[in-house]
This record gives structure tokens, sequence and C-alpha cells, in this order.
């Protein structure tokens, strides 16, 4: 039988929930005090254990589904089925994040007011659709997200811009959070008077860290084709330019991800 994993092939692994692996997953057993990469051969629900092979499919015997830690998402670079439904979250909720110049700030109801004014341009919505906010209206918009999503498979984590040192609000960054799919979609804007200073760029990235240590590890972004300094921001969080359209937009995506 062909090993699974070669030498020197990189893997990416991250917590996993014991009750959810199944045979042909690569999982992190702790054997002997030892943590070491198996593959799970056969699974007994009833006796909650599983069985472990080497990397080549032989039988090393059964252990404890307790003493699985861990699982493989990838193998350099490539995904594993379905590992990433199987990973172990922590509720997903956003924090306040800071990066060099901007501040991130869990979005409130509250920042209504202020934001209703950073993001009154009505050119701010030329290539994304849309017309300015009255402060009432966002405020019951923010209400709506600061609620959380309606599906349980989906998190809304969404955050207010903040320059650091003056406290003022210039913008928004979110991401939309299917944890199932590994997958994260996000967006960004900036207030015109703040525009073509990096302040974008340093937002998304701060969001996209972020998002690495939750862990997602798939990132997507739909941009218009024309939005060349949006499709910058993107770039410098890793995405790349696919052949899909989504109304009108690019497909933008981390290496790696599937546009299946």
């Amino acid at each position: 039988m062909a090993p699974l994993i070669h030498n020197r092939q990189l893997v990416r692994v991250a917590p996993a929930d014991p009750t959810l692996i199944e045979v042909g997953d690569i999982v992190l057993a702790r054997v002997s005090g030892t943590v070491y990469l198996h593959l799970v051969s056969a699974v007994d629900g009833s006796r909650r254990r599983v069985q472990i092979s080497n990397n080549r499919g032989h039988v090393n015997g059964w252990t404890g589904r307790d003493r699985v830690v861990g699982i493989c998402l990838e193998v350099d670079g490539v995904p594993r089925p379905r590992a990433a439904r199987k990973v172990r979250r922590p509720a997903i909720r956003p924090v306040s994040l800071a990066g060099a110049r901007v501040e991130l700030v869990p979005l409130e109801p509250g920042h209504a007011g202020e934001m209703a004014g950073v993001l009154g341009d009505p050119a701010l919505y030329g290539f994304i659709g849309g017309v300015p906010l009255a402060a009432d209206a966002l405020r019951a918009r923010y209400e709506r997200l600061a609620g959380g999503s309606p599906d349980p498979g989906v998190v809304w984590a969404n955050w207010v811009v903040r320059l650091r040192g003056s406290g003022r609000l210039i913008g928004t960054v979110q991401a939309t959070i299917t944890p199932e799919r590994d997958l994260a979609e996000l967006a960004w804007v900036i207030g015109t008077p703040w525009q073509g200073h990096g302040f974008a760029t340093e937002a998304a990235r701060v969001m996209a860290g972020w998002l690495a240590e939750v862990p997602i590890g798939r990132l997507v972004a739909h941009i218009h084709p024309d939005h060349a300094a949006s499709a910058a921001v993107a770039a410098a969080c890793g995405l790349r330019p696919t052949p899909y359209r989504q109304d009108g937009e690019v497909r933008w995506e981390s290496d790696g991800l599937s546009s299946a």
C-alpha cells in the first residue's frame, strides 16, 4: 500500500472532535505518552474507541476515542476529504484586534451614529451596490448583525475599523464564517476620506490573521472586476482571482481552495 504521507511532506493539523472521526481520517493520537499521526482503519462507537494504523495501513491496534487529539486537514496544501468539519472549535465570536495603525472593534448598534457619516458618500457604493443609510436604518442593520446569523452553521463576524490614537471610526470589515466548510467570506469598506492610505489592507490582514488562529483555512472574497483597490486588498491577504463569477463579481480565493 502506498503511504498517505511521504517523507518531508508538510501537514496541517487542528484539534479534533473525536466523536466525528471516521474511517480514513488521519489523526493525531496519544500513544504511550507520545502523539503520533495515525490512519483510522475502524471505529467502534459503542466502546468509544478507534482502530489506528500506520502510514501504510498496517493495523497497530485500538485506542480510546479520548486519545484522539487532532486531525490532519491538509497534506502539502491538499485538503483531506471532510476533515475540516471534524475540527473541535470553541464558539467563534469576534474579539477586539489591533494592527499597527488601526484597531478592529466588534460592531455594536451604538456605532451607527458615527458610521452613518463614515459611510455617507454615495461614491462608496459604485462597485458594491446599495445606498448610504441614515443613522436609524444603520442602527437597525447593526442590531441584526450583532444578533448573529439565523443559520446555526454560519457565524457573522463584523468589526468597525478605528484609528489608533484618535479613536475615529473609518470603516468596517466582516467575515461570514462557515466552520464546517473551513471557509470565511471576507468584505471591507473604508470611508472615502481615509482611502488610499493602506487602512483597508491593514484591517483586512488583521482579520485574516485572526481567522487563521480560529482556525479557518479557506478565505474567499467577491470583487467587482474594475475595483482595483479592493483587488489589491484581497491580494495582500493571500487571495488570488479565479475564473468564477457571482453576480458579475470575480471570486477570489486563498491558495488551495477548491472552486467546486
